[in-house]
């Protein structure tokens, strides 16, 4: 066996026993088996250089880096408001860059969900300014916006089989239709 697949086999062993991903003896065993014999100090192989946590780590910080992206620039679009348009702009391309993402074969795919609701949350957030900049007094305007933005959520949810934008278009729809027959 290759020596290199073999140090991440016994790397992911160490961390399934280290985090109790099954039984400590199942994992020696294991340990045992793909060793043959070596010593430990020979292979240099070490828990924290599994390649999984290595993923993980790289995973979060990537996320972090979206969240942040998404937070300043939702953030900026409502506290600059002497550039309505520019800040509409600057989201809107981030929105495509985003969503654009998603389409990428190689993109990662425990981010692509991720990617989706940003894109779900910018979109909210740029109807939301949308609304205020130009239709702002207009009560039905808000709700018209509010639920066009359900019924994409609804429909991304039904064609990509995603249960969370399902739920949150039909229980964002409800509230609204409930909002509407206890006003008037």
């Amino acid at each position: 066996m290759n020596q290199q697949r073999k140090r991440i086999i016994i790397s992911e062993i160490k961390y399934w026993k280290q985090n109790k991903l099954l039984p400590a003896h199942y994992c020696d065993f294991l340990i045992t088996l793909y060793e043959q014999g070596e010593e430990e100090s020979q292979r240099g192989v070490n828990v924290f250089d599994s390649i999984l946590v290595e993923e993980k780590k790289k995973l979060n910080r990537t996320v972090l880096w979206l969240a942040l992206v998404v937070i300043v620039s939702s953030g900026g679009m409502f506290a600059f408001t002497q550039y309505p348009v520019v800040t509409l702009t600057l989201a809107a391309v981030i929105t495509v860059v985003f969503l654009l993402s998603t389409l990428h074969k190689k993109a990662n795919q425990a981010l692509v969900p991720f990617l989706y609701i940003a894109v779900s949350f910018m979109l909210l957030t740029m109807s939301l300014k949308i609304w205020m900049v130009f239709f702002e007094g207009h009560t039905m305007f808000l709700l018209g916006l509010l639920m066009l933005n359900c019924s994409l959520w609804l429909f991304t949810g039904r064609l990509l089989r995603l249960l969370y934008f399902t739920i949150s278009g039909v229980s964002g729809l409800l509230l609204i239709i409930g909002f509407l027959l206890l006003s008037f």
